[in-house]
């Protein structure tokens, strides 16, 4: 079996997890059987799989596992009119919440999840001071599911988790260092198989997980590190035979765009000099190369893109460019400063002088709010408030790829560049500056889009201008977009997977 790991599965996805889910289709297409696995403890992590269009089985949470609680429906759903409230209580049923007050005391507090106005989310308990002393948490699929016992100061000094069904499975406790800082101190899960088990940190848990896992599949199965600064700790101090593999999402150098001058990130040196490591994934094999000469490093190293294309992204229409909008251009790009997007914005203002009508559409997650409110006050400063539009994110961008004419990219440096890789399947040339790592990969030059010198924003302008103002060619860079996509379909995905993990079943026959 394949395990993904990763640190959580939120509404709003990263690319990291995007990819992982990628793969998870390509794995699953050609007879593999793969989960991925989380780390982080969310009460609404089951819609979150929905919402992202997974299924359940696909994925198995640590805490999940232990609350006895990976499936997506349970049985005990809590009804909030028959809770124990405070006898002799004043009720005031607000939208939202549910108060209950002891003459001029608050004592007990209900509130219930926005989306499901029925399902109870906390039940917090008050003292006589109006001090929160008891927090229950219930799961978005309508369980009790942590109970935290507040201190002095406010702070959780002990947790409880419990199954559907109401049973106790794990506790930690909280204790106050001698400068101040509120740490976990121990870990317990309770009578688990029987017997009960102690942990100092969340890493240790976490390795017990893997391990269990792995027992359960019978061992000598293959991890891939996908967040590996979350997950690492845990994959490395397993003692259960199996391989591990670091996938790298992103650039390894800390200086991105002088990746033979600058040094490796720690966690990278690791991964190279750790006996527990068996191999290492880069995108491009430009990142390869390189890493192999700043590291001379022998590890087993193999490239496989992270970007894939499903066969409705490959099959679906190239809808003509004289069926968009006319000189509508889209970034996907969450807000941060690896985007570069001042540069895209600064490019569009150039574009908009010579097209009036164009505007641009930036899709992407807020990372940064400081810097989001920078973009925008370069947008008005810019007079182009009525022309670029931030979308924040959205699941299903298919309307929006349908619907454009460019993509500009003006990141500082890439891992790859998904979002480029759909935007060709949807016949949307591209402009990128020719960055480490991954436009060069995927934009042929002068055919599917053009490569820019990095931080050149006017040259980028001259040429989104020049293909805007003749259509002729405009479509023809859309056709051979569109056709260029086929090189990201499952099947090309899963042989570089296949190759890759021949190479590791070699490697550990040798030795």
């Amino acid at each position: 079996m394949y395990f993904f790991c990763t640190q959580m599965i939120d509404a709003k996805a990263s690319g990291i997890e995007h990819a992982m889910m990628k793969r998870l289709k390509v794995f699953q297409a050609n007879n593999q059987v793969a989960v991925i696995l989380t780390r982080d403890y969310n009460r609404a992590y089951h819609r979150n799989l929905s919402i992202n269009g997974l299924r359940d089985e696909q994925t198995i949470n640590m805490f999940d596992y232990f609350q006895e609680a990976v499936q997506e429906n349970v049985k005990n759903i809590v009804d909030p009119n028959k809770l124990i409230v405070p006898k002799d209580s004043l009720e005031i049923r607000k939208t939202g919440s549910w108060l209950y007050s002891l003459g001029d005391c608050l004592r007990m507090k209900i509130t219930f999840f926005k989306e499901q106005h029925q399902r109870i989310e906390t039940v917090s308990m008050f003292d006589s001071f109006g001090h929160e002393v008891q927090r229950d948490r219930y799961d978005v699929r309508g369980f009790l599911s942590l109970r935290e016992t507040l201190d002095f100061d406010g702070n959780v000094a002990n947790e409880t988790m419990f199954t559907p069904t109401g049973k106790i499975v794990y506790q930690s406790y909280y204790r106050r260092t001698p400068d101040g800082n509120v740490i976990n101190s121990l870990l317990r899960l309770v009578n688990y198989r029987g017997n009960d088990y102690y942990f100092d940190n969340l890493d240790e848990l976490l390795r017990f997980f893997f391990d269990e896992i792995n027992n359960n599949a019978d061992g000598n199965n293959v991890f891939i590190s996908d967040r590996s600064y979350i997950v690492e700790a845990g994959l490395v101090n397993m003692v259960t035979p199996r391989k591990m593999l670091c996938y790298a999402h992103n650039v390894v150098t800390t200086v991105p765009d002088k990746p033979l001058d600058s040094p490796l990130f720690d966690q990278v040196k690791f991964e190279l000099a750790s006996p527990k490591v068996d191999g290492m994934i880069l995108q491009t094999k430009a990142q390869l190369d390189d890493l192999r000469k700043v590291s001379k490093s022998k590890k087993l190293m193999m490239v496989i893109p992270s970007a894939v294309l499903d066969d409705r992204e490959l099959k679906g229409t190239n809808v003509p460019m004289k069926k968009r909008p006319k000189h509508q251009l889209i970034t996907v790009a969450r807000i941060h400063e690896q985007k570069h997007l001042e540069h895209t914005i600064l490019a569009f203002a150039l574009i908009k002088a010579k097209l009036t009508d164009a505007t641009l559409s930036i899709y992407g997650f807020v990372n940064d709010e400081q810097l989001n409110d920078e973009l925008k006050k370069l947008v008005a400063d810019k007079g182009l408030t009525d022309s670029v539009f931030f979308h924040n994110y959205i699941v299903d961008l298919s309307t929006a790829y349908q619907n454009a004419s460019l993509f500009l990219g003006t990141s500082r440096y890439e891992g790859y560049g998904m979002a480029m890789v759909e935007a060709l399947s949807y016949g949307i040339p591209i402009i990128s500056y020719d960055i480490k790592y991954g436009p060069a990969d995927i934009v042929q030059n002068g055919a599917n889009g053009f490569l820019i010198r990095p931080n050149d924003y006017r040259g980028l302008a001259r040429k989104a201008i020049h293909l805007l103002q003749n259509p002729e060619v405009l479509q023809l860079f859309s056709n051979k977009a569109k056709r260029s996509a086929q090189r990201y379909s499952i099947n090309h995905s899963w042989q570089a997977w296949k190759k890759g993990l021949a190479t590791l079943r070699d490697k550990q026959e040798i030795q």
